[in-house]
């Protein structure tokens, strides 16, 4: 690792801490030595890429390693569409980018979905691809609504059971 820019490796321990490997784990998948994987860690903590929450349970700062564009997707789908739910749902939940995916009841939109993006290109390319994708399906879309967060104030799960 660079001094603030991320290498490969990197980029492929931030990778599998976010898909809760352990680091011996990430070690082996990456070719390293377990010792390399605890400095690199320790490396992108330091620099601000990772966030420690316990021992051997990290978050990524989304911001810093380049993945600060939320979004709020809403589809509402073409009447004769409808039926074909599952389908958009199943289609979107292989997607990485794609953080969360609601189905909605008492509004106008039939989903919603929370997706984080690079940039606004890779935002295109992606909305391309889908809308290519639906077309080839014979999918039709009466609305689409994306609303692109500008800053997060509270990135939280719920933590209390009433």
């Amino acid at each position: 690792m660079r001094k603030n820019e991320l290498d490969e490796i990197d980029k492929k321990i931030i990778e599998n801490i976010l898909r809760g490997k352990t680091q011996a784990e990430i070690a082996e998948m990456v070719g390293v030595t377990l010792r390399t994987v605890q400095n690199r860690i320790k490396a992108l903590e330091e620099q601000g890429y990772l966030i420690k929450m316990k021992e051997g349970y990290w978050v990524a700062n989304y911001q810093k390693i380049g993945l600060n564009m939320l979004a709020v997707i809403l589809i509402d789908l073409d009447v004769d569409s409808k039926t074909r739910i599952d389908e958009i749902i199943e289609h979107f939940k292989k997607l990485d980018f794609v953080e969360n995916i609601f189905e909605i009841v008492g509004s106008q939109f039939d989903l919603c979905m929370i997706v984080r993006y690079k940039d606004v290109e890779e935002y295109r390319r992606e909305r391309r691809k889908f809308m290519e994708w639906m077309s080839k399906r014979g999918i039709k879309i009466n609305h689409l609504h994306t609303y692109l967060a500008s800053r997060t104030h509270k990135d939280h799960r719920r933590t209390i059971i009433p």
